[in-house]
């Protein structure tokens, strides 16, 4: 037997709109509750509410009816704290005139989408920032660069040796990038360095675009957050070089046929060890041939420091010619490089087979021999004793070293040279 159909109570009624208030009392724990209940379909979806006596519920109703009948009952009733949201963000919004609630809503949820789990829209937001704040570095050219960074460190005093040397390297890179600088990626970088030179030379040329760089970023032309690309060039691998050194008798065949004007630097490189580089910026004046030592000053040495270097008595004799000379000790070659070719040219016309920094390593060798001091050695030559040992002693006796420092004007003879040679 089918149970008989609850009948409304009421029912409100506004223009087109019709809702229904029954009583649905409510049975707990043994007690009857009143309550009455109302109905509608909003928005295709069926709604019910309640209330506690007839009055709440037909005053919800008529709310309804209301919202129904004027078109608005797609919408519904907020809750305190959705009015408390929606009043902050109106208010945020008022920085914004031309934008509205849903349309930021929707922007935020297409941005949301297309980053996934990749992380928060603040850090993407931050990412670009950073990269249209990148965008706004000014430009310039590798070779302008060059221009202002050689101006620049002229202006510090630094050595005229050390300027030439640098500027020359750079402008090698600047004529292979005619390019901003910022746009210069490190493995474009690495893969010139290959082709302009090897092991030593690379680390070099590497060492001089690095400072080159950060002098970039020190005046604003590359960012300042991050490593610039001359930071990101690993260094070449160098091979150890074999130790090779000359014997008196080649020692004696090439100062015997050197010009005279190479032949102070080629004495004071056989009998000093000086750095190729120390001897081509050598002025007559660090020589104290009365003093019997020779000054390298701080900006000289590869170390930065200065240091005394003894004049010993093969040595003095070799100079005793040059008293009161002034300038360069070296022929007037405007680099290292120049200079160092010529040296290889007049050892390979002395009949010798020139040798990779053999003349410093020579010394050395022959010199811990005469002294049997590594301490004293190093300290000469501007380097440790630890170095001494794995980069430039070689083992010779001390009768080697005696001919070594016995090869002086008056040795060599005609008839001392052949023996030498034979």
């Amino acid at each position: 037997m089918r149970k008989p159909k609850n009948k409304p109570v009421e029912v409100v009624k506004l223009k087109n709109q019709s809702i229904p208030v029954y009583y649905t009392p409510e049975t707990k724990g043994g007690k009857l509750y009143k309550s009455w209940t109302y109905s509608y379909t909003e928005a295709g979806r069926r709604v019910r509410r309640r209330a506690s006596s007839l009055e709440g519920a037909l005053t919800g109703a008529r709310g309804a009816a209301e919202q129904l009948a004027e078109g608005t009952g797609h919408l519904r009733t907020l809750t305190p704290d959705e009015i408390a949201d929606f009043i902050a963000a109106e208010r945020i919004l008022r920085k914004y005139p031309n934008m509205r609630l849903a349309g930021v809503v929707s922007e935020w949820e297409q941005a949301m989408d297309r980053l996934g789990e990749r992380g928060r829209l603040m850090d993407a937001v931050a990412s670009f920032v950073k990269s249209t704040d990148k965008a706004k570095i000014p430009e310039i050219s590798v070779s302008e660069l060059v221009g202002k960074f050689i101006k620049a460190k002229t202006a510090e005093g630094l050595s005229v040796y050390y300027l030439s040397d640098i500027e020359r390297r750079l402008k090698r890179f600047a004529d292979a990038f005619r390019v901003n600088v910022s746009t210069i990626l490190p493995e474009e970088i690495k893969l010139w360095l290959a082709s302009a030179g090897s092991g030593r030379n690379a680390n070099n040329l590497r060492a001089s675009i690095a400072t080159l760089f950060s002098y970039a970023r020190e005046c604003g032309y590359l960012s300042r957050e991050t490593k610039h690309a001359g930071e990101l060039v690993k260094r070449v691998k160098e091979k150890p070089a074999k130790i090779g050194i000359y014997t008196p008798e080649e020692l004696a065949k090439i100062l015997n046929s050197a010009p005279a004007r190479f032949l102070p630097a080629f004495a004071i490189a056989a009998f000093t060890g000086l750095r190729s580089t120390e001897i081509f910026r050598l002025d007559w004046s660090m020589v104290k041939l009365e003093r019997g030592h020779i000054v390298i000053e701080a900006e000289d040495a590869k170390t930065a420091s200065r240091r005394i270097v003894p004049i010993v008595p093969a040595l003095a004799e070799w100079l005793s010619s040059y008293k009161g000379w002034t300038g360069r000790v070296t022929p007037e070659y405007l680099n290292l490089d120049n200079l160092t070719r010529k040296f290889t040219a007049v050892v390979k016309a002395a009949g010798v087979k020139p040798k990779q920094n053999a003349f410093r390593h020579s010394f050395a060798s022959y010199r811990l021999a005469e002294v049997k001091s590594a301490d004293q050695v190093a300290l000469e030559m501007g380097n440790s004793p630890r170095k001494l040992f794995t980069n430039y002693r070689e083992l010779v006796t001390e009768e080697d070293a005696a001919a070594w420092f016995a090869v002086t004007p008056s040795s060599l003879d005609a008839e001392k040279v052949v023996s030498f040679a034979a």
